[in-house]
């Protein structure tokens, strides 16, 4: 580091004058020491290792901003120059926060328009997501179409990470609702997305084929959950979905809905979900407990109970699909009840 090259000046500074002063001693005493040579080689030295060790210094710092630059914050490629070893891009266990969103019905809405205005809506849209995303000390991991995936506490570790990625939904969602207002206000269509938020551990390190095309990035059953999170969301009919892993971490970064207990393909241990009530359409806290209230009795097999505090509700929130989506449950399982093993968990069968 530069803090070692530094710390390597005063060291020989202090080793010449012992020389010196040793020298000196001699020579009173009657014994003559070349002092020029030395000095000479020591300064020499100096200069030679310490701009060695700059230039490599500087190389790996231009290799950290060639890397990170178009995934990280100004801010923290200034963190990874000043200390390139944190980043461990050769492979690493990293504990994360994943985000995946989507455009909801972004097909449609390219078919019904000219290709420049879809990519111009686009890059929009993603532009100002990005914004919000570096603002929270995010890693844009990359674009999928119309996807983003992105993700806190890699490659500069970050002990708060998940709260973080709930700070920054919560800011998606903000201005998300303000560019749909300026589209509106300019009599152009706008669109809506859903996301997904998990936390855990992940392999992060550069992935690809050397010499053609490595990038950065994290692996592992955390991401494929966030992944599988976002597409579930269309399933309630809401904007996000978070997993308990997340809400565990992020128990104070905002209020939660609990949404249901799920199993995923390929996954035998259920997970339950959570819809954090973020930006404009958020439930109040009285209507979240109501929610909660019915949910118990779901579960509890209190069927006609059930459905009658989720009829109520949704009298309250009529466009609020997960009420309409239990509503129908209680009347199946009304007509047909569960086997006693029933755990309430309900197995998703589509990624």
């Amino acid at each position: 580091t530069r803090l070692k090259l530094y710390g390597a000046i005063p060291a020989t500074a202090l080793l010449l004058v012992l020389y010196i002063w040793f020298a000196y001693a001699m020579f009173e005493s009657g014994h003559w020491l070349n002092i020029i040579y030395p000095t000479l080689s020591a300064v020499l030295a100096l200069l030679v290792g310490g701009s060695f060790r700059y230039l490599v210094l500087e190389r790996s710092a231009r290799e950290m901003r060639s890397m990170f630059s178009s995934y990280l914050s100004p801010k923290l490629v200034a963190r990874l120059e000043k200390d390139p070893d944190a980043a461990k891009i050769g492979g690493d266990n990293k504990e994360v926060t994943v985000l995946f969103t989507d455009i909801k019905g972004f097909t449609s809405f390219s078919e019904a328009h000219p290709p420049q205005v879809v990519v111009a809506r686009l890059n929009e849209y993603l532009g100002a997501m990005v914004q919000v995303i570096e603002q929270h000390d995010g890693t844009i991991d990359k674009f999928i179409g119309d996807a983003i995936m992105a993700y806190w506490g890699a490659p500069l570790s970050q002990p708060d990470h998940a709260e973080r990625a709930l700070r920054c939904v919560a800011a998606m969602a903000d201005r998300l609702a303000a560019l749909q207002d300026h589209w509106a206000s300019a009599g152009l269509e706008g669109f809506s997305i859903r996301g997904g938020l998990n936390s855990g551990e992940v392999v992060a390190g550069n992935v690809g084929f050397a010499g053609k095309k490595m990038e950065y990035t994290v692996i592992g059953d955390t991401v494929n959950l966030a992944s599988r999170l976002e597409s579930t969301a269309k399933y309630y009919g809401i904007t996000w979905l978070v997993g308990e892993s997340t809400v565990n971490l992020a128990a104070q970064a905002c209020r939660y809905r609990e949404m249901d207990k799920i199993r995923v393909i390929g996954k035998q241990l259920p997970v339950t979900i959570y819809e954090p009530q973020v930006g404009p359409a958020a439930l109040s806290a009285a209507q979240v407990d109501a929610f909660h209230a019915a949910l118990a009795k779901y579960r509890q097999r209190d069927w006609l109970g059930a459905q009658s505090d989720f009829a109520g509700l949704a009298a309250e929130l009529p466009h609020d699909m997960p009420c309409r989506l239990y509503i129908e449950r209680c009347t199946y399982f009304a007509a047909n009840p569960p086997p006693a093993d029933w755990d309430g968990v309900f197995n998703r069968t589509e990624k």
